[in-house]
């Protein structure tokens, strides 16, 4: 099964104030996704620092700024590189590491932050940076050794490890970034302490190892049972895990510690609604301070409940309420609008967002809104109107948004071109060259999927989401089984607890003619996600085994989920499974 990524900066959107805590945190992205606003001149991102007296250098940072002013980046990291390594000066190494990153040429930021580290050795921007690189270029030892004087330098260690966990964690081998984790541990006598162990659990988690990330979580939280940030991630992968009981004790404990700590009740509050403690949920939230997501919460809350006239009267008071700041009122009250099916006034309220961080959410869902309600000329007009913004990541999910919603829509072949649209302008944008393969295979254009997929597939190697949608197009598509299998074998290997890969990982098995493997799989996918794809598939290999009962069940369980899934409905349709 291919899982569809679309940039959607709204999924489960009504639940927006309650999950802070309730799944463990997508690993960051690798060091080579850096915004584009990074790489506009090289003289916006330098601050004014004293200027270097030897003429040579001075003339290789004047001539890198106007190469970086008219947009050659590559040729200004060239510049800038060679005044670092000519020059003493740290500010020089740390203007070529700032533009190096800027341009991603992880090589060039590698020797300029090293050199910066140098002439500067007490920096831990200058350590950082340098450690940043060499994961970005694999150098795992120079990474090491970075890392190690980051630890040394800082004062407060606790922070250093995280800061060193976070920065392994954007690296391309989870299993070498364990073990350089592992040696600065043994090097810092930290063996064992809580810090450490909270650090190895984040890694494990990159690994896609939940169970082990969990214990080492347990450790920590044990070791320092004060801590609310080793306690409340306990919590969350215990809830990933599918342990509740351990999950919601994790989680009390935590909140027990900081009651006062604002987004950590709310996501024990939801953790309780959802157990079935709605009273204790609902006491916790009407005793904060309410704020706009507080707000939103209790109104969800009473929906839970069946209490739509509470839920109403809260509604009614928060618009007669007055925060700080009017956009995030608005934004939160768009959210309870659509709760309580109001959505003139959802998109009236999301139109009220006009600029900061949630203008591109409020935009994105503005225009979803306007579709579903029958409005398709507005949504695309008001896509377009995102497109004249200066802002490169609000026009990718401009080309993003209208694509999803003509899909959804059922207009493949539009969303199809509103892509080839945008892949004019961003190339090399993994998200819509990656959105663009899904709906080219969605249309049978196994080709053009496939060249997608593998062009993703060498800027990023190990992108499991790529391997697995290719894989998963030939096996479904083509009678490229073999070749199908190791592509979602790979995929398997980076994400081991990914429902959806473990889903291709049963069809491939299927189509290779192994029944009883494929069962096996298939039935793993399907507790792992309740996902109508997968009871189609997992039916269909029960069914051709005989077992029909069970196929019926199975199918009978997905349509519950959603029973206009079109693969279901196919499946159900093409076995005559009615009769």
């Amino acid at each position: 099964m291919i899982r569809p990524i679309f940039v959607a900066l709204f999924a489960s959107f009504l639940m927006t104030a309650c999950t802070g805590y309730a799944q463990p945190s997508d690993p960051p992205p690798a060091p080579a996704t850096v915004s584009e606003k990074e790489s506009q001149s090289s003289a916006s991102m330098i601050e004014e620092e004293s200027e270097p007296t030897d003429s040579e250098v001075m003339y290789r940072v004047f001539a890198a700024e106007l190469l970086g002013s008219e947009g050659e980046l590559e040729a200004a990291v060239g510049e800038y590189l060679k005044a670092a390594l000519e020059s003493d000066d740290p500010s020089i190494a740390m203007r070529a590491t700032r533009v190096a990153f800027a341009a991603q040429a992880w090589q060039q930021a590698s020797m300029a932050a090293d050199r910066w580290a140098l002439l500067d050795a007490t920096s831990l921007p200058a350590r950082e940076s340098a450690a940043l690189a060499m994961l970005a270029t694999s150098d795992y030892v120079g990474a090491e050794l970075q890392l190690k004087e980051l630890i040394e330098l800082s004062e407060d260690k606790d922070k250093a490890w995280a800061m060193v966990s976070g920065l392994l964690a954007r690296s391309a081998s989870p299993e070498k970034a364990m073990k350089v984790l592992d040696n600065l541990l043994m090097d810092a006598g930290e063996e064992g302490s809580a810090a450490g162990l909270y650090a190895q659990s984040q890694l494990a988690v990159r690994a896609g190892d939940y169970p082990a990330a969990f214990e080492l979580a347990k450790k920590a939280a044990e070791a320092e049972p004060g801590q609310v940030e080793y306690l409340a991630w306990a919590g969350r992968l215990a809830l990933t895990l599918g342990d509740k009981e351990a999950g919601k004790e994790y989680m009390k404990r935590a909140w027990e510690v900081e009651p006062n700590d604002h987004d950590l009740t709310l996501a024990y509050a939801d953790l309780l609604a959802r157990e079935g403690d709605e009273a204790t949920a609902r006491k916790l939230t009407r005793e904060m301070v309410q704020t706009p997501d507080v707000m939103l919460t209790r109104i969800l809350f009473e929906l839970g409940a069946k209490k739509p006239d509470a839920a109403l009267a809260l509604y009614e008071e928060f618009q007669a309420m007055s925060f700080d700041d009017p956009r995030v009122k608005a934004f939160y009250l768009a959210q309870a609008a659509e709760s309580l099916d109001k959505m003139p006034d959802a998109i009236a309220f999301y139109g009220e967002v006009t600029e900061g961080e949630l203008f591109l959410p409020a935009a994105s869902r503005r225009a979803e809104l306007l579709a579903r309600e029958g409005d398709m000329t507005g949504a695309k007009n008001s896509l377009a109107k995102l497109r004249l913004q200066a802002d490169p990541v609000v026009v990718e999910q401009s080309w993003l948004t209208e694509a999803s919603i003509l899909q959804q829509a059922g207009d493949i072949d539009g969303a199809l071109l509103s892509l080839d649209k945008a892949l004019e302008q961003f190339g090399t944008s993994i998200p819509i060259r990656y959105s663009h393969a899904l709906l080219a295979a969605e249309l049978g254009q196994v080709e053009v999927a496939e060249i997608d997929l593998r062009m993703i597939l060498v800027e990023e190697p190990d992108n499991a989401a790529a391997l697995n949608a290719l894989g998963y197009t030939l096996a479904d598509q083509t009678d490229r089984y073999t070749e199908a299998e190791e592509l979602i074998r790979r995929a398997y290997a980076l994400q081991p607890d990914d429902a959806s890969i473990t889903d291709s990982m049963g069809w491939v098995a299927y189509r290779l003619g192994r029944l009883d493997e494929a069962e096996a799989l298939l039935t793993r996918a399907w507790s792992l996600e309740n996902n109508p794809e997968i009871a189609a598939h997992l039916g269909e290999v029960l069914w051709r085994q005989g077992k029909i009962e069970e196929a019926r069940l199975i199918w009978s369980q997905g349509l519950v989920v959603d029973e206009q899934n079109a693969a279901l409905n196919e499946t159900i349709e093409r076995l005559d499974a009615d009769s």
